[in-house]
């Protein structure tokens, strides 16, 4: 079977992460060009340094938003770097000076992303500054090399922003719909699981939803960043926006659930609909991530019939059992909107057909949720105090980095800055990502160093060594975001041409950069370990109760908007991603805590049964939600409602350490009536209402749980 080259090269050009290294590369061989014209291979070296340091720095914009991020970028590089190269020959006055930086420099990143990452890219600069600091021929010369890189890697961008505006977008949409796809065939399995099956599949779809929320968080940040409000959206902008919010109303969808599945296998007696709604499920998970590769590579999303036809099959399916097994109304009626529910699903992929290539922009087009404005200084005084994780952070770098500095110049360690350079790489808000950060940083290193010997003896020229340094900054880009260890093991391989490039000392690094590495690792996790420990258990009630709280504001919303016309109001749409958010960030918890030491994983079996049973509880609202224009309210529903929102409240109260107001009596009773809109509501009501007593009575027991967090 003949390859398909021109295939193989689009989804090679279109992966996001060879994307992001394409542009590094590009700017690399620029370099290589400017060396063999110039014949200056210490010059080249320092440009690439900036070239690296200005990728890392890059946050994705608008080309007016990059061009202002560019000239903050090279002001914070020149004024880190001059400080470095300025207090270098003073170890004392450095050390202080390195310390407030790096303080600075963090707190600042509370500012957002856009200026986190250019602190990171700040700070990263002031460590190469160092390397080469004692071999300067004045004060300005690293300084502006190294800003000269980064700026020469800004303007590459921006050229290929200009010429590709929307890429990055694409990119991030097409994870979203890829994450979907990755969700629906998880939710899949639940066709047939018994009890011990479906809890498991709940909590891995607590995990993959982690990934669901951040790839759309990513998809509207860059939405936002490119909508104006000033002028009419081209297009294509239009059209990705459509797809966003049609991205929504599928997660909506996806998430909800219509029946505890975990009876389904017992009650139906039919396995053939069992597999029934398997099989469309995989389907609909197949679709999703046809359609992310459509967006990806920008080619017509074709959608497939079959799905169809399996859903006929399906429904004909259900209504014949029903005949042979007579089916309660209890079981059949959510079975019924299970599958109008799928049907609905692929209705809307089957629009993505038309909304992928529209014609003209639409004339409005809904708006997005902005982040209020809050005054930079006001946002900072927020930070600057001992409960915040980003001055924790500060605090730590800034003493890692010191420490390291220390280490360096007591034992004359000529090349030690690798120890700063790994303390900031490795040392990272919390113990379980500094622990991961650690043992991917030491295989990197490790295995750096194994391909680098044969490569220094086998390529002594210096030409093909610059080459090489090249190849392995692209090959690091290519990994960073995904791969960390392969990112590392290629960044050392820069490193070790890097070095004997300038020094022609490559083969002497080898040892002293590998016990550098170890030296920062160990720093970093007595830093993340003795300091402040941001221990899970002390975070996960406060996180449980915030979700609680953003459920019950999300059902509040959902029943306000029974059997109206469906709208995808702002107001609905941010109650229902803050709670999806609030579930992502208690199942990110949950899954540090696994990683923590053994001591430190308190209430283990508890945060498993209350991180499950939120999603479960999300999910069962969601299903309300997908069906909410459908749904005919019944007798009683707004004292229902505030019923179970009061014990979702409760629940959150006692968890986060209060003790809120009792509510007297229980829940009305949810009696069925005649109408299928109204069982429906109430059956889901009941499950809720079931589930957020079960919840109520674990926050109870949880109260320990949030005495331990406060000792």
């Amino acid at each position: 079977m003949p390859m398909d080259f021109s295939g193989l090269l689009r989804r090679l050009l279109t992966d996001s992460h060879i994307y992001f290294a394409l542009k590094v590369l590009l700017a690399i061989l620029g370099l290589l060009a400017f060396a063999l014209a110039t014949g200056d291979i210490q010059l080249t070296v320092l440009l690439s340094l900036g070239v690296v340091a200005g990728a890392i720095a890059e946050t994705d914009d608008s080309l007016w938003g990059r061009v202002k991020n560019l000239a903050m970028t090279l002001v914070c590089f020149l004024f880190a770097s001059l400080c470095v190269q300025y207090l270098f020959p003073t170890p004392w006055l450095f050390a202080i000076g390195l310390a407030g930086s790096t303080f600075l420099f963090v707190m600042v990143g509370a500012l957002g992303q856009r200026y986190a990452t250019i602190s990171f890219g700040s700070l990263l600069i002031a460590i190469y500054t160092m390397l080469g600091a004692a071999k300067a021929p004045d004060l300005f010369y690293q300084p502006l090399a190294l800003g000269a890189g980064a700026l020469w890697y800004g303007l590459v961008s921006l050229v290929w922003l200009w010429l590709l505006p929307y890429k990055t977008l694409h990119e991030q949409l097409a994870q979203s719909y890829f994450a979907l796809g990755r969700y629906l065939l998880e939710k899949s399995r639940f066709f047939p699981a018994d009890e011990h099956g479906a809890q498991a599949i709940r909590h891995n779809l607590a995990q993959l939803n982690i990934n669901l929320v951040n790839a759309l968080n990513l998809t509207k940040t860059a939405l936002n960043a490119r909508l104006s409000t000033r002028h009419q959206a081209a297009p294509e902008l239009a059209s990705l926006l459509r797809l966003y919010l049609l991205a929504l109303e599928i997660q909506e969808r996806a998430t909800s659930s219509h029946y505890p599945y975990s009876k389904l296998e017992a009650e139906l007696k039919q396995g053939i609909v069992l597999d029934g709604f398997q099989e469309v499920f995989l389907q609909l998970s197949e679709a999703c991530q046809r359609l992310g590769y459509a967006i990806l590579v920008h080619k017509p999303y074709a959608h497939h019939k079959r799905i169809h036809w399996t859903l006929e099959a399906l429904g004909d399916q259900l209504e014949f059992t029903h005949l042979k097994q007579h089916y309660p109304k209890t079981l059949l009626t959510p079975m019924k909107f299970l599958r109008r529910n799928l049907s609905s699903i692929n209705e809307l992929l089957a629009s993505a057909e038309e909304l992928q290539n529209p014609a003209a922009p639409p004339a409005s087009l809904p708006p997005l949720a902005r982040p209020a404005p809050l005054p930079l200084l006001a946002l900072l005084k927020q930070h600057l105090t001992p409960n915040s994780m980003v001055f924790r952070h500060a605090l730590r770098l800034s003493l890692g980095l010191v420490v390291g500095y220390g280490i360096l110049q007591a034992f004359s360690l000529d090349k030690g800055y690798w120890i700063l350079l790994t303390v900031l790489f490795v040392c990272q808000p919390s113990y379980s990502a500094t622990r991961r950060r650690l043992v991917q940083r030491m295989l990197g290193t490790f295995a750096g160093i194994l391909i680098g010997v044969p490569v220094l003896w086998l390529f002594p020229e210096l030409h093909l060594q610059l080459g090489i340094m090249g190849l392995a900054a692209f090959l690091f880009f290519t990994q960073v975001r995904s791969n960390y260890s392969a990112a590392v093991c290629f960044i050392t391989l820069y490193v070790l041409m890097a070095f004997n490039l300038l020094d022609g000392i490559g083969f002497a690094i080898l040892g002293p950069r590998l016990l550098d590495t170890l030296l920062g690792c160990l720093l970093s996790y007595a830093l993340v370990a003795w300091l402040w420990p941001d221990w899970q258990y002390k975070r996960l009630p406060t996180l449980i109760a915030n979700s609680l709280s953003a459920n019950a504001r999300y059902l509040s919303a959902v029943l306000a908007s029974l059997h109206r016309q469906r709208d995808e109001s702002l107001d609905y749409r941010v109650a229902r991603k803050c709670a999806h958010l609030a579930d992502s960030e208690l199942a990110m918890a949950w899954q540090s805590m696994l990683v923590e030491p053994s001591k430190r994983r308190r209430f283990l079996d508890l945060c498993f049964t209350l991180t499950w049973r939120n999603h479960a509880l999300l999910s069962y609202i969601s299903a309300l939600g997908a069906h909410r224009d459908r749904l005919e309210p019944i007798e009683g529903l707004d004292e229902i409602s505030r019923h179970i929102s009061h014990t979702l409240e409760r629940a959150a109260g006692h968890l986060a350490g209060e003790m809120p107001a009792r509510l007297e009596g229980s829940c009305p009773a949810i009696t069925p009536d005649s109408s299928e809109e109204q069982l429906m509501l109430t059956q889901q009501l009941t499950l809720i209402s079931q589930l957020a007593d079960e919840l109520l009575m674990l926050a109870n027991d949880g109260q320990l749980l949030t005495r331990q967090g406060n000792a």
